[in-house]
């Protein structure tokens, strides 16, 4: 939604947009929230799959017993390196995806976009928490590979380099959404309220 058009619209009609108008600003709200709710559903389900198969791999190395099977007393670093991801989806489920929406007032329209805002900036912190976790973890992962003859010195190199420079992109998208769309867009919910409320 265009926040900064839709607090002008209620700051020039005296705090006191016709029903027609309102009515149209609850129904784009709705829709824009329905459509938000979709692609975080979908998001969650890939994200569930695309973790879920990586384990059944190792699990499936660990049963069978390979000669270059995981030794997990060796490889310690693959089982927090497996879980957080797992960990950071399950509270993004569960404290980040954002229940209800509008039912048709002004006032509660504004709430459900900055419930949604936060929940938004919430998923920021939760993912950026476990990147800062991965970090470290990636280090010491990609050594116990070395040690283990599985990984050549010069290819850690070349993986330290890959994965993290994608944890360093996924970071800076991150800030740069944070910055430049909720931040301001929860500054334009704060005003609606305010308004909303004092008139």
């Amino acid at each position: 939604m265009d926040y900064e058009s839709l607090r002008n619209a209620w700051a020039s009609n005296a705090n006191n947009p016709s029903a027609a108008a309102s009515a149209y600003i609850v129904a784009e709200a709705q829709a824009k929230l329905a459509s938000r709710r979709t692609q975080l559903r979908r998001m969650l389900v890939f994200a569930g799959v695309m973790l879920t198969i990586p384990l059944a791999l190792m699990g499936v190395d660990l049963l069978t017993g390979q000669v270059d099977s995981i030794d997990l007393t060796r490889e310690w670093g693959l089982i927090p390196f497996a879980l957080i991801p797992f960990i950071a989806l399950i509270f993004i489920a569960q404290r980040a995806a954002p229940q209800g929406g509008p039912t048709g007032t002004l006032l509660e329209t504004f709430r459900a976009l900055k419930a949604d805002n936060d929940a938004a900036r919430l998923r920021i912190f939760i993912i950026g928490g476990a990147q800062l976790a991965f970090a470290p973890l990636l280090f010491v992962l990609l050594n116990q590979l070395v040690a283990t003859g599985k990984m050549a010195p010069h290819e850690m190199q070349s993986a330290a380099i890959v994965l993290g420079g994608a944890l360093a992109c996924g970071a800076v998208w991150m800030v740069v959404k944070y910055v430049v769309q909720l931040a301001p867009e929860r500054r334009h919910l704060d005003a609606l309220i305010a308004q909303y409320q004092a008139s």
